[in-house]
């Protein structure tokens, strides 16, 4: 993972520097050296992913949530666990797959995902959408193992490889879905391009199902919203430049995380775009 290789990286440019020049201000070559690798990387509960993963899986959970009926947590945990498995939460386009396989669960149109159109699912709230569809039809699922509902979707060669992502998907569903307050922090440098604010209230409001977004001046509010909203802001907060968040008496930022914040409301969330 992207912090993993950064420590190493530091570590390794440190040792460089000490045996150069001995241990004489180690602590400002300590400080010169995070300050420049900074790690984009988002972490859930003890697991790393990149923030594009991060912003996969966010719209993943929305488009459960936003399901034409309401769903189990364990739904969440079924297409999250099988979008590990096939792409690591990665938006493939067509001919980066196997075969004719597509997005961030590799369906194949050839056999009627997306009713043939690749493009279709290249629109990663709609395969999620389209997975659910088929999930709807395994009698039983919500009883199943995790490794037989989701083979049961996806005809995979090896069902037995996506039980090994349960416990990921667990932690990413809880995070996302807001049942894990702040469960979810993300770490990158200052961004180079921020999104408009109608732009992000548009994609909240789309991704997650939710009419209140409203663009404020630097920013974002959502009043009502909850910690699923948060999440999500956070999840996208690299892809739009998203700077701060803010919601029941607690803060995030991309430098320092979540923070005790009290004079922070419960009563919606805030999303603070970065100043360029």
């Amino acid at each position: 993972m992207a912090a993993r290789s950064t420590k190493f990286l530091i570590g390794t440019l440190l040792v460089v520097l000490v045996v150069g020049g001995g241990a004489y201000g180690i602590k400002r070559l300590w400080d010169s050296a995070t300050a420049h690798f900074t790690a984009d990387v988002c972490t859930v509960d003890g697991f790393d992913l990149d923030p594009d993963q991060a912003s996969v899986a966010a719209t993943m959970v929305g488009a459960v949530t936003q399901y034409r009926v309401k769903l189990p947590e364990r739904a969440t945990v079924l297409v999250l666990a099988a979008a590990l498995q096939e792409s690591k939460l990665t938006n493939l386009p067509p001919g980066a797959g196997d075969r004719d396989s597509v997005g961030v669960l590799q369906q194949r149109p050839s056999q009627g995902w997306g009713d043939g159109d690749p493009n279709r699912l290249t629109d990663v709230g709609e395969a999620t959408k389209e997975f659910l569809d088929a999930l709807m039809n395994v009698s039983g699922w919500q009883r199943m193992p995790l490794a037989d509902a989701v083979q049961a979707v996806q005809i995979s060669a090896d069902g037995s490889a996506y039980a090994q992502h349960e416990p990921e998907a667990k932690a990413l569903a809880d995070a996302l879905q807001g049942i894990k307050p702040a469960g979810i922090t993300c770490s990158f440098e200052k961004p180079s391009k921020v999104a408009p604010a109608t732009t992000v209230a548009a994609q909240a409001s789309q991704q997650l199902g939710i009419a209140t977004p409203t663009p404020v001046t630097g920013g974002v509010r959502v009043p009502g919203a909850h910690w699923q909203t948060a999440a999500w802001f956070v999840a996208n907060a690299d892809r739009l430049g998203i700077d701060k968040v803010a919601y029941d008496h607690q803060q995030w930022t991309r430098a320092d995380g979540w923070r005790s914040a009290p004079s922070v409301s419960s009563a919606g969330v805030t999303a603070t775009l970065a100043r360029l």
